[in-house]
This record gives C-alpha cells, sequence and structure tokens, in this order.
C-alpha cells in the first residue's frame, strides 16, 4: 500500500492540466508556503481532514482515470497535452480530433473535480478547518520539506501512514 505522502502526490497530476495563472505569481505562491509556519492544532486538523478526504479524491482519480479511457485517450497523452496548454507551449503532435477529444474529456473532468471539491469541502469542515487553509496545506504539504515532515509524523503517530 502506497503512504499517504505518495498518495497525495499522485492525486495532484490529472488535476494539474486545471491550474491557470501566470507564472510568476505561481512562483510566489510556492514560496510564500516553503516559508509560511503552522500551528499544532493546524497540523493536526490538516492531517485529520486529509485521512478522511484521500479516499474521496481516490474514487474521483479513478473516475477521471475511466472518463478518459471511455473516451478513447491513454492517460499519457492526456497528461501530455494537459502538460503542454499549462506550459503554454504550442502543441507538438496534437491532432485536431485528439484536441476534440481533450477538450470533451476536460469538461468531464472538471464536474468530477467540482463534485469531489464540494465532498472534500464538507469533510474539512466537519474537521474544523477552513477549506481554503487546507487547500494552503495541500500545496505546503507538496513544497515545504518542514510541514511534510510534521504531517508524516503526525499521521504516522495516528498509524494512517
Amino acid at each position: 500500500m502506497k503512504s499517504i505522502k505518495k498518495k497525495v502526490a499522485s492525486l495532484m497530476m490529472i488535476a494539474m492540466f486545471l491550474a491557470t495563472g501566470n507564472v510568476f505569481a505561481q512562483q510566489d505562491i510556492l514560496q510564500q508556503r516553503q516559508q509560511k509556519e503552522y500551528s499544532g492544532e493546524e497540523i493536526d486538523l490538516f492531517a485529520e481532514a486529509l485521512v478522511e478526504a484521500l479516499p474521496v479524491q481516490r474514487e474521483a482519480e479513478k473516475k477521471m482515470i475511466k472518463e478518459i479511457e471511455e473516451q478513447g485517450m491513454e492517460l499519457n497523452q492526456f497528461n501530455t497535452i494537459a502538460r503542454q496548454m499549462q506550459q503554454g507551449n504550442q502543441l507538438q503532435g496534437v491532432s485536431e480530433e485528439d484536441m476534440e477529444t481533450f477538450k470533451s474529456i476536460s469538461k468531464e473532468i472538471q464536474k468530477i473535480q467540482m463534485d469531489t471539491q464540494r465532498k472534500v469541502n464538507k469533510i474539512v469542515t466537519d474537521a474544523g478547518i477552513n477549506p481554503a487553509l487546507y487547500q494552503e496545506m495541500i500545496g505546503a504539504y507538496s513544497t515545504n520539506p518542514k510541514i511534510k515532515q510534521k504531517v508524516d509524523q503526525k499521521l504516522a503517530e495516528e498509524g494512517q501512514q
């Protein structure tokens, strides 16, 4: 069984193509995440919410992969197109038909993500943490080694890793 930290990392790839915004703004956010400290209570609440939210997010990931495959595209191909679009690169080796399929899949994935976000927000709120803070901490977990260590330690203490 994968560890919690590997599961978190794997959940981020499919949705990555939906990220928008300027590269400089993204770099500023990354720097802020790497510098911000969270209280012990925030770490505890985040870890509790993460354990509850991961099964919902894993189920959504399965639905997204199924959608990609059912529409006749391979996951690697979808991710390659998504990465090229996110980076603002000229699409290389992508036929018009593949682009139409990609757009169709993207619409369905957005629906899955919106439903998943609603469910996760409820889980997070019920756990006593603000959804915006939870999302911020997801980013910090993946970019800030200190936060990652603290959360992993909390998960290990709870027997969840």
